[in-house]
């Protein structure tokens, strides 16, 4: 198990504001998980890595059949109302990960990019600013898969990189589908636009883009671990220093009471839901097993924690957050 401290928790570096809840900029909306206008910051440690989850804001839709392909909406409803929600909402979190090693800032998806007007959603740059980051510092970036909520951050709005000085990651897999012109064209109707977007934010060069496989060190301690379903190329990281162990398994489960609970269900996104469904189950074994802390990029703040097993599934407990 990881070990932090109260004080670590709440602390940023020196040269970030010294607090656990930064206000959002003018310009943007309040975000219903934040509605004093403020983005949370939070951080632990893995022996020598230090971790920030980076909070992009939370949309909410409707509850409505078919958000779990293969449940009942009646099932799916008492899975919110054991978890203390309401039944009519869905809040939908996005929180990137960003990962201080050997002195190297190296971030692991995008979140949703610039937005027009207000909006609950982009709010990845205000986080990074909270804890004393610019875009221009980051070293490397890492993308999961290429569906928008963790790509679109990869250009400002005027198309110009974000993250100039940066190393761009991407799965070998996911390059292979979503940048194929002949997989678009036999690509259901709805995805199209998906598509359109991955190969306009991946169009020239200025990315500095090169692809990487299942089992490569993406980083020292950070290694690749292919975990394909929710999209082709999907993939999940292990992250170890010393005796302290991390799997951040990006989109892998979905929101944790719904899909960690009942890993044998599948949420619409999904691309692959059986392989999607078998992955889930493979990667929360693996941190049960291993006693490793776990994150999931929709899981609300602060994303990470341990699993361990109970009933046909497993349950999430957090790291606790204080105020």
């Amino acid at each position: 198990m990881a070990h932090f401290t109260r004080r670590e928790m709440l602390a940023v570096p020196a040269a970030g504001a010294a607090a656990s809840m930064i206000p959002i900029a003018s310009a943007k909306a309040q975000s219903d998980a934040t509605p004093d206008g403020t983005v949370p910051v939070f951080r632990y440690r893995l022996g020598e890595i230090e971790v920030f989850p980076i909070y992009d804001g939370m949309r909410g839709f409707p509850l409505q059949d078919g958000f779990v392909t293969n449940a009942p909406l009646e099932e799916v409803q008492a899975a919110f109302t054991q978890a203390r929600r309401g039944t009519e909402q869905i809040e939908n979190p996005f929180t990137a990960t960003l990962f201080r090693i050997g002195g190297r800032l190296l971030l692991v998806d995008t979140g949703n990019g610039p937005q027009e007007g207000e909006s609950p959603v982009g709010h990845l740059d205000v986080g990074l600013a909270a804890i004393g980051v610019s875009p221009e510092d980051i070293d490397t970036v890492v993308i999961s898969h290429f569906h928008g909520d963790h790509i679109s951050g990869l250009r400002r709005a005027d198309g110009s990189p974000m993250f100039p000085n940066a190393e761009t990651l991407v799965p070998e897999g996911e390059a292979a589908y979503w940048l194929d012109e002949g997989e678009m064209s036999r690509a259901p109707e709805g995805r199209r636009g998906g598509f359109e977007r991955a190969q306009a934010i991946f169009a020239g060069e200025d990315l500095g883009m090169r692809t990487y496989t299942g089992g490569e060190e993406l980083a020292p301690g950070m290694v690749a671990v292919d975990a394909h379903g929710h999209s082709p190329g999907h993939m999940a990281y292990r992250v170890q220093s010393g005796s302290d162990g991390l799997l951040l398994i990006s989109d892998a489960a979905h929101l944790p009471f719904l899909f960690v609970a009942n890993p044998d269900w599948s949420v619409r996104f999904d691309m692959d839901p059986e392989m999607a469904r078998a992955t889930r189950r493979r990667l929360l074994e693996e941190a049960a097993a291993d006693r490793l802390m776990i994150a999931g990029y929709h899981w609300g703040f602060p994303n990470v924690g341990h699993v361990r097993e109970a009933g046909t599934g497993f349950e999430l407990v957090r790291i606790p957050w204080p105020g």
